[in-house]
């Protein structure tokens, strides 16, 4: 049975920067880029030695698995960077990034890493499916209730016809009879 090695604990020194407060910031500033740098140039050569194929991409994905776990704070926009540049996959049962069968990375994947660091990319907005009709309820509610209220109706609001706002909602009507009832 192997032996399991513990991590030693951290210690936190206490150090008093109460006399150059602004020099201290400057030097968290300073070693701050100085991690971003480190971990975007580790995650390069990860890429690289995948791509001139000194590991296999499932040996790349433990890799990548195991910076961002040391990257700390910089672990989310990692692994946003990873989801969007690269052909992994993150399983969220085990919270490790997998590469599927037969995926590799070339020098345009190279190109495409270096030239956006993990720090400007952000993950791709999921798609929200348009809803014309509860756009339309919307319009029609907030016509109502300015038109309720006629004295606070500022100079450059705009009420929508009578007849107008009245075909509106019958056709609002007309596709909600239509629409196919969900089970």
């Amino acid at each position: 049975m192997a032996k399991k090695v513990e991590e030693p604990k951290e210690v936190v020194r206490l150090v008093d920067y109460s006399k150059d407060i602004d020099g201290a910031i400057l030097a968290v500033k300073k070693d701050g880029v100085k991690l971003k740098h480190k971990i975007h140039n580790v995650a390069l050569s990860i890429v690289t030695a995948w791509g001139k194929k000194q590991v296999d991409g499932q040996k790349a994905a433990d890799y990548f698995t195991g910076l961002g776990l040391a990257a700390g704070y910089h672990g989310k926009a990692l692994a946003d960077w990873i989801s969007v540049k690269l052909p992994l996959k993150f399983a969220e049962e085990t919270n490790k990034w997998y590469c599927p069968p037969d995926v590799t990375v070339n020098g345009d994947d190279f190109k495409a890493c270096r030239d956006e660091p993990f720090w400007e990319v952000s993950p791709p907005k999921k798609p929200s499916p348009f809803n014309a009709l509860a756009l339309l309820e919307a319009l029609i509610q907030k016509n109502t209730t300015k038109a309720a209220h006629p004295d606070k109706l500022k100079a450059d609001d705009k009420l929508l016809p009578a007849d107008v706002a009245w075909g509106i909602r019958e056709l609002i009507a007309k596709a909600k009879a239509e629409m196919p009832v969900e089970h």
